[in-house]
């Protein structure tokens, strides 16, 4: 039917994209080809949500995907940050690269494929391939370019963690099916509010491996080290658009009829956000790598995200789906300046906080940007992130949890420290030195577009925060 093809477009044209792409490539390499037609494949699955989230008629393969306003307002959120890595990618690997480049833009709409069939999925079927495909996917971005010996270890090591965690979802997917029958979501956790032994285990070890994609400790100890060895663009890609696909899951499945968090797992649930918020920040202050900095930052930041669904409201609903789209802008921005900052020829990226001395001075488009980018992540008014803690807290204080969010206030404080460190640094006049080619390069017009235009939403939705909640309501109610 068209309802169905109409409902399913985004997933279609993804794909679509994908078969263009490698079509593309056996033919003729070209990494702007490559990029171009990675865009508008972007670009066309973005455009035609609208159109999908208006599909009337009988749900398309209700047994695979759901395809609900809210599941597809979060495919968009995922398309939206893949497209906006991948302009970065675009400026980040054109400059005196003369290895094949095209691969870059393939892996990721793969793993934006894998990502948005993660988002839209209502079976543990689709859930544990999308989860695959987005991982194995991400893996070969991590590890790119092949001659960064940091960026080899970095995808080694998330190929060894990344092998465990899916071996876990997979064996507690196997408990889920052994005991229940079924591998679609509504059926199974109808039965799982019985709590059986079986179906509790299960929970746990599909728990830890959505712990793992999130980053939360004691699943942590991956983070820092691949965001640090990573090319830019990979790290920012990593650093979002796994967070909102598993999340995205997460909330959907607390909105299924009869769905509550157990006292054992609000108790687990606790524990993992305040050690996320308080190790999160404490490692971040003892940093001088502003990816590591960064890693240890978004650990903090997926507790604040834990305290908003724990308050299981609307206003907690919601903390958390403003504090997602907030997360990926300012992350995004974060490791976009890196990017622009770095070769990918280099045997690594400009990412030292030292290195950034002075960069007001030489750079001061750029420091501006950062600097909103870090104000906006450490919860400063005016930009976004004010608006995001203060939604986070609301949650918190609605849902009467005290605890949770007295260590959300006070793990916010020490977040200022290393946050407006690296302002400072950026701030002070440069030494004398020969400048480095990374200061001396010229900033490609992507560069240019995609951070004015990060600059403009974490001011603008920061002044203005009432027309982003309204375009979130639009698409998730």
């Amino acid at each position: 039917m068209i309802s169905h093809l109409q409902a399913s477009a985004p997933l279609l044209i993804l794909a679509a994209a994908i078969t263009i792409l490698l079509a593309a490539i056996a033919i003729k390499r070209s990494f702007a080809g490559s990029v171009a037609i990675s865009a508008i494949g972007l670009l066309a699955a973005i455009a035609s949500t609208p159109w999908a989230i208006n599909a009337t008629g009988p749900a398309p393969m209700p047994t695979l995907f759901i395809f609900t306003t809210e599941s597809l307002g979060f495919a968009a959120l995922v398309i939206l940050a893949a497209l906006g890595v991948l302009i970065l990618a675009a400026g980040y690997f054109t400059t005196g690269i003369k290895l094949p480049r095209e691969e870059y833009p393939l892996l990721l709409l793969i793993a934006t494929l894998g990502a948005v069939a993660l988002t839209l999925s209502a079976s543990f079927i689709t859930l544990f391939l999308g989860l695959e495909t987005m991982s194995l996917a991400m893996i070969g971005m991590i590890a790119y370019p092949r001659y960064r010996p940091g960026a080899e270890e970095a995808g080694l090591k998330y190929l060894i963690l990344s092998g465990m965690s899916s071996a876990l979802v997979l064996f507690g997917i196997a408990l889920v099916e052994l005991a229940t029958n079924h591998l679609q979501f509504t059926p199974v956790l109808a039965t799982m509010l019985t709590g059986t032994p079986i179906l509790l285990a299960a929970v746990a070890l599909i728990g830890a491996g959505a712990g793992f994609k999130l980053g939360v400790v004691p699943f942590h100890i991956w983070v820092p080290d691949i965001y640090a060895g990573a090319p830019a663009p990979s790290a920012a890609y990593v650093a979002v658009i796994p967070k909102i696909a598993v999340l995205a899951v997460i909330i959907r499945i607390l909105e299924m009829p009869g769905v509550a968090f157990s006292h054992g797992t609000i108790t687990a649930i606790t524990i993992v956000a305040i050690l996320s918020m308080a190790i999160g920040n404490l490692l971040a202050l003892m940093q001088e790598n502003i990816k590591r900095i960064l890693g240890y930052s978004s650990i903090a930041h997926l507790g604040y995200v834990l305290v908003a669904l724990l308050a299981a409201s609307a206003i907690g609903r919601a903390g958390v789906i403003f504090y997602i789209v907030t997360y990926a802008i300012t992350v995004i921005g974060a490791f976009g300046i890196i990017g622009i900052l770095s070769r990918a020829t280099a045997g690594r990226d400009l990412d030292q906080v030292s290195e950034f001395h002075g960069l007001f001075w030489e750079r001061p488009f750029l420091a501006t940007i950062m600097t909103l980018v870090l104000l906006s992540l450490a919860g400063v008014p005016p930009a976004i992130g004010f608006i995001a803690k203060m939604y986070i807290m609301a949650a918190g204080v609605h849902a009467d949890l005290r605890i949770l969010t007295g260590t959300l206030v006070v793990t916010s404080v020490i977040g200022l420290f290393y946050y407006l460190r690296i302002i400072i640094v950026m701030s002070l006049k440069p030494v004398e030195r020969t400048a480095t080619p990374e200061m001396a390069m010229a900033i490609p017009m992507t560069g240019w577009i995609t951070m004015a235009t990060v600059g403009a939403l974490i001011i603008g939705f920061g002044v203005d925060p009432e027309s982003l909640i309204v375009i979130l309501r639009s698409l998730f109610g």
